[in-house]
């Protein structure tokens, strides 16, 4: 079906919200409009009494040049105000004018448009201009609402403002409600005017397009209801071939229907305000009078003007209004959040104690349908009731907070809750299945007092086929049934809140962990991967610390004698072992999520670390055990023991020479010593090694390997120093393993070849690590390999400088400054093709960007081999 739109005229009420009211082709006959060539201001079209105020006919004044009619000023000020013309409000576009041809004065207003512009012209009536002027007036009306008290003391001052201001017999605010109909909220009166206070009218007596032209003009005037109106002549534009959209016209001719409207009510003169609120039209200063009445455009500016501030303080007023009751309401969320946090069972804790739901917001029950338990509060539908609405929600895709005042006109099913629930909030806690909490109102039984009938907004005039405005306004009252009283958007915007917070806060006791698993999974690998990196990050800075007390205690000449500064020197070297070995325990717990570390993982790590350099080694380490996952404790104690275990046998035994081997088997038995529980145990035993003498004293090596496990885990490790090789017997508890197969696996090391030193081509190296000892580490590093140091950098900003103005052939980028990821800075090298390498104590890739997951990474801590060689393979990246 082809709907086709009105011209301008022939609209009768079947089809008003779709006539062109923009386009009317005629103008109200107080003044004159002239449209004129943007370029050479000559007149193309003209409207009005100009025979009367020009002393030539519309026709007669096409073709002249506008600056025949006036004054060189004038067409100045035209240009002038077309430079800056914009669509505000009309004040902006306001001069005045002497047309000394007839000797009279106009105001005038101008505007810009596709078919050229337009000038709209009123004869100055009187010589009595506004005391202290527009401005002065408006200063007045506003000091006059100022201290008003609530909303409608607000607007009802204002109505009596603009009353004395204009003196039009009848000035209303007409407030728009959610449907665009309107209900005079404040009215303001004079002489024997009728009154509409407090009457509703439908949405079809202000049409859509009307309430949309009101949005973007602030004033509309009508003089005399009664006008004939003046065409345009020609009434299509010379320039665009269309009618010329009048819009933004003081003078626009308005809808026959509208002025027949006004006619039935009785007024001679309209003029209508508008009030915005958001951006939206909110309501009108609806003025109306019994007789013809002209506003100078000054008083109109005037006018517009304050409807402009008084729209900027209802805002505010109301915004007051909304923030004092979310306040209240954000207040009872905190403290039901208090409760709920610590409550085990989150359906008691938003029930029963106080405050809770009910009291959070207003409302005569609160149902809660959670995880297929129904709960209550108040007076609510019955359970089975409740689990229908459930169901409807869930199948009708509901959003996550949803609000009615009228449930049974929305569903069906409504109408056997009309009395408990004609109001319903909803807001959901889960996806799938939905869970629902809600808030019901009962139903109030409504009397709304109409301007009219409002099923009958139309009437046939005897002898016409065409539908008109009703005639009478009479009071017509209306009971509504199936309505509560609406929810306001603060207690809607405080569902949303909560439902947030329920969501966030304990949303995995309600929609079960099964749901929200992979979630947790993610956070938690998040955080552990965070902790993992500062620890990492710590233990980078003690190694530097203690790198830099040695270099310093062995710097000393004469004070420190060859076997002292090696013995530094060894211990320093054995201390970074240490450290490493503490940092590689620490990545796979970080890997398990701190539930356990892989054993056979753990043992592969550290028997690799010390079998390189060994000429002609082939297999080094065997393990032979089944796979098993030791508990955090237990796993970083026996990651000390083994490491020192190791080092031993690289040094002095079996890992110390090419035929050396070393097996470490593991095993749990169900029965432990002397009867005791299940125990998981370990055998180190080294064979082809040097002959082994006990040894004369007690070392921090043994220490560890000895006492450790007893003191952490209430374990036991036992050395053997015997002459073919050293044997030890490590018992833990079984309660230190979270896992394990029952069925032993056999694996291999092999020794990794030594790999020689290449020289490292001098290259200019940018450096940006926040920790100073790590960065002194660093450069030193750097230095010693004939690299020249740009930086170092410890913050964003002059890295990001550095990075994008310095000459760089390659960088070591830590990932993360005081805070702040190093991502911007890795960016801009990866825009210049530097190659870079992340220093980093992440163990996993998967706290980096994708973007930067196969860039090479230098974990913390690190050793001088392990950097040395991660900087030869650096520069050689193409």
């Amino acid at each position: 079906m082809v709907v086709t739109n009105p011209s301008f005229g022939t609209a009768d009420l079947t089809n008003c919200d779709r006539e062109p009211i923009e386009i009317p082709g005629s103008i109200q006959p107080h003044g004159i409009l002239v449209v004129l060539h943007p370029e050479s201001l000559v007149i193309l079209q003209a409207a009005g009494p100009t025979d009367v105020l020009l002393g030539l006919t519309a026709e007669d004044l096409l073709g002249v040049e506008f600056g025949a009619l006036v004054s060189a000023d004038a067409i100045q000020v035209i240009r002038d105000i077309l430079t800056h013309a914009s669509h505000g409000p009309r004040s902006e576009n306001l001069f005045s004018f002497e047309v000394t041809a007839v000797g009279q004065r106009f105001d005038a207003a101008v505007h810009a448009g596709e078919a050229g512009m337009i000038v709209e012209m009123e004869p100055v009536k009187s010589a009595s201009p506004l005391p202290g002027g527009p401005l002065g007036l408006v200063q007045t009306m506003l000091a006059s609402v100022q201290d008003a008290g609530g909303l409608k003391d607000f607007c009802q001052r204002a109505a009596e403002e603009v009353q004395r201001a204009t003196g039009f017999a009848r000035v209303m605010v007409y407030r728009f409600n959610e449907d665009d109909s309107g209900h005079v909220f404040a009215e303001a009166r004079k002489g024997e005017i009728g009154t509409y206070l407090d009457l509703h009218f439908p949405a079809s007596d202000i049409p859509a397009q009307a309430r949309d032209l009101s949005s973007r003009n602030w004033l509309r005037l009508i003089v005399d209801a009664r006008y004939q109106p003046a065409p345009l002549a020609p009434p299509l534009s010379p320039l665009t071939g269309a009618p010329v959209n009048l819009s933004h016209c003081a003078l626009r001719s308005v809808s026959p229907l509208h002025l027949e409207y006004l006619a039935n009510m009785g007024v001679r003169a309209s003029m209508s305000v508008s009030i915005m609120r958001g951006g939206k039209l909110w309501g009108l200063f609806a003025c109306h009078h019994d007789q013809p009445r002209h506003l100078a455009p000054g008083l109109r500016a005037a006018c517009e003007l304050f409807a402009q501030m008084f729209s900027f303080q209802l805002e505010a007023r109301i915004k007051a209004d909304t923030l004092e009751e979310a306040m209240r309401m954000r207040d009872i969320h905190d403290r039901l959040v208090a409760v709920i946090s610590g409550e085990p069972d989150i359906v008691h804790g938003l029930v029963q104690h106080q405050p809770n739901l009910q009291d959070y917001l207003p409302s005569s029950g609160v149902a809660l349908w959670l995880d297929g338990r129904y709960s209550s509060i108040g007076t609510t539908p019955d359970e089975g009731k409740i689990k229908k609405l459930a169901e409807w929600l869930t199948t009708s895709n509901a959003p996550g907070v949803w609000a009615t005042d009228r449930l049974p006109l929305v569903w069906e099913d409504g109408y056997d809750m009309a009395e408990q629930a004609c109001g319903v909030l909803v807001l959901s806690v889960s996806r799938s299945p939905r869970d629902y909490i809600f808030w019901f109102r009962p139903e109030v039984l409504r009397t709304v007092t109409w301007a009219g009938n409002p099923n009958k907004p139309v009437e046939t005039k005897p002898g016409e086929l065409r539908l008109s405005p009703r005639r009478s306004f009479d009071a017509w009252v209306e009971q509504v049934r199936f309505r509560a009283v609406p929810w306001s958007e603060a207690e809607i915007t405080a569902a949303q809140t909560l439902r947030t917070t329920l969501l966030e806060v304990v949303l995995q006791r309600v929609d079960q962990v099964a749901r929200e698993r992979e979630l947790s999974r993610q956070r938690q690998e998040l955080l552990l991967a965070e902790l993992d990196h500062r620890v990492k990050n710590t233990l980078a800075n003690i190694q530097a610390l203690v790198q830099y007390a040695s270099a310093s205690g062995g710097s000393g000449g004469d004070a420190v004698t060859g076997a002292a500064s090696e013995m530094l020197n060894g211990f320093t070297a054995s201390f970074g072992h240490r450290l490493r070995a503490m940092a590689h325990a620490h990545s796979l717990l970080t890997q398990s999520r701190w539930e356990g570390a892989d054993l056979r993982s753990l043992l592969e790590e550290e028997a690799r670390a010390h079998t390189a350099g060994v000429e002609g080694a082939t297999i080094r380490t065997r393990l032979t055990g089944p796979e098993v996952m030791l508990r955090p404790k237990a796993a970083l104690a026996l990651s000390m023991a083994i490491h020192e275990l190791v080092t031993n046998a690289a040094k002095y035994g079996a890992l110390s020479v090419p035929d050396g081997m070393v097996d470490i088997s593991w095993a749990l038995n169900e029965s432990g010593k002397n009867g005791e529980g299940a125990t998981f145990t370990l055998d180190w035993i080294e064979r082809g090694g040097p002959p082994v003498s006990p040894p004369t004293r007690r070392g921090f090596g043994r220490i560890v390997i000895e006492k450790s496990l007893a003191y952490e885990v209430d374990g036991e490790s036992r050395l053997v120093f015997a002459a073919d090789g050293v044997r030890c017997h490590v018992r833990i508890p079984v309660e230190h393993v979270v896992d394990w197969e029952r069925t032993p696996q056999v694996s291999m090391t092999a020794a990794s070849p030594r790999m020689e030193a290449e020289p490292v081509l001098p290259s200019r190296i940018l450096l940006v690590e926040d920790s100073g000892l790590v960065a002194m580490q660093i450069q030193n590093l750097l230095e010693e390999a004939g690299c020249e140091v740009v930086g170092p950098a410890s913050r964003v900003g002059p890295a990001l400088r550095l990075a994008r103005s310095e000459v760089i052939d390659a960088a070591v980028l830590d990932v993360d400054l005081n805070g702040t990821p190093s991502w911007d800075v890795a960016d801009a090298l990866a825009s210049r093709g530097i190659p870079f390498m992340l220093a980093t104590g992440y163990s996993s890739d998967d706290a980096l960007p994708d973007r930067f997951r196969s860039v090479p990474k230098l974990l913390k801590p690190f050793s001088t081999e392990g950097f040395e060689v991660a900087l030869r393979n650096l520069l050689k990246t193409p």
